[in-house]
């Protein structure tokens, strides 16, 4: 089973790559998610008058959340991009970032989405009128989703060879096109809804009414995204798709069992009229259980474009290297630290419950 069917130093990589990618997608899912609903809903609000008392609810803890939960996000991410440069080196280094306009423009978006966050966070912001809350919300969203576009477009790029990479920078263009790209998008934005609608029932399903949205949306994303995994599936060269289908059984039996347990439980969810702390425990497990999953299969097609044997020499150099144990002593550290910060966190909310919708 991949990746343990690599040699030692390589399994060992690809697995700290694997798990520090889950710890970066489950807060990306609520970033992308939590905005996609702020803007939908400020939209609606624009259009139709205010949402009812438990939409608003859940708006309100999204926004307060939401630049605590980038700030996670983008910490998260900078774990995996390094294991993964350690792992494929030229078909991903992390300076590849510095080849292209649309890649470098990621940052500066990120900047200007971050101070958005802050506007919204405000008190101030809710007292705007709701066309001017829905065109921050909106922006906002775009902006992530210009970042996710991008990432996605930038990891399709890579599985190219090194000829189409090579054309691409040189002709300095600002756009790669290629058939996976639309449905690898779609994929995650639909994903990360689900997940979302998991930790945002975390936060706010005691709230009275709450979790039937929550529910609906939870519900909806879990039927848009197996068509956009079907999209995806079918972008894949014929080639691409016959190698995988020999070794992606066992993510794509992590993914389906993480989607039917999300089902199950929203169903309960819409079922009960009352908070399941259990269902609000398992809901993110299940969710990051998916995640793995989506996060094996989009590995395994990455195995099917690089000659990854190639480096087997380069990840046994690098497991050489000593620090292990100024490693682990760091890693144990920054843990305590950081479960100890969420324990805090979560007493200051339990004291402060959301009702400022």
């Amino acid at each position: 089973m991949f990746p343990f069917n690599q040699p030692p130093p390589t399994a060992f990589y690809v697995a700290l790559y694997m798990a520090t990618l889950v710890l970066h997608v489950v807060p990306m899912c609520y970033v992308l998610g939590g905005q996609t609903w702020l803007a939908t809903v400020g939209l609606w609000e624009a259009a139709r008058g205010p949402a009812s008392a438990p939409v608003r609810g859940i708006s309100a803890a999204l926004r307060d959340w939401m630049p605590l939960a980038l700030a996670v996000t983008i910490t998260a991410g900078v774990a995996p991009l390094l294991f993964l440069q350690v792992l494929c080196q030229t078909p991903f280094y992390t300076a590849n970032l510095l080849l292209f306009h649309r890649w470098m423009a990621i940052l500066p978006v990120l900047i200007a989405a971050f101070y958005l966050l802050y506007l919204q966070k405000s008190k101030r912001f809710v007292d705007w009128p709701a066309a001017g809350r829905a065109a921050v919300a909106l922006i906002v969203m775009l902006l992530f989703g210009f970042v996710a576009w991008s990432w996605t477009e930038n990891h399709v790029l890579s599985l190219q060879g090194q000829a189409v990479r090579v054309e691409q920078y040189s002709a300095g263009g600002l756009f790669y096109e290629n058939a996976e790209t639309g449905p690898r998008l779609a994929l995650w934005w639909a994903g990360a809804l689900a997940v979302m609608a998991g930790l945002a029932y975390c936060q706010t399903g005691r709230l009275a009414g709450a979790s039937r949205p929550l529910a609906w949306l939870g519900l909806a994303s879990l039927t848009a995204a197996p068509l956009a995994a079907l999209a995806w599936q079918r972008s894949l060269p014929p080639e691409v798709w016959s190698g995988l289908v020999a070794q992606v059984w066992p993510y794509a039996a992590l993914l389906l069992a993480g989607a039917a347990a999300q089902l199950v439980m929203w169903a309960l969810v819409m079922r009960s009229r009352r908070f399941l702390p259990l269902v609000a425990w398992l809901l993110p497990a299940a969710a990051s259980l998916t995640t793995l999953g989506v996060a094996g299969v989009r590995e395994l097609r990455r195995w099917q474009s690089v000659d990854i044997a190639g480096f087997y020499e380069a990840h046994a150099r690098a497991a050489a290297v000593g620090g292990w144990g100024l490693f682990l002593f760091f890693l144990l550290l920054n843990t305590a630290i950081i479960v100890g910060l969420l324990a805090v966190v979560r007493r200051g909310v339990r004291r402060s419950p959301v009702d400022r919708a």
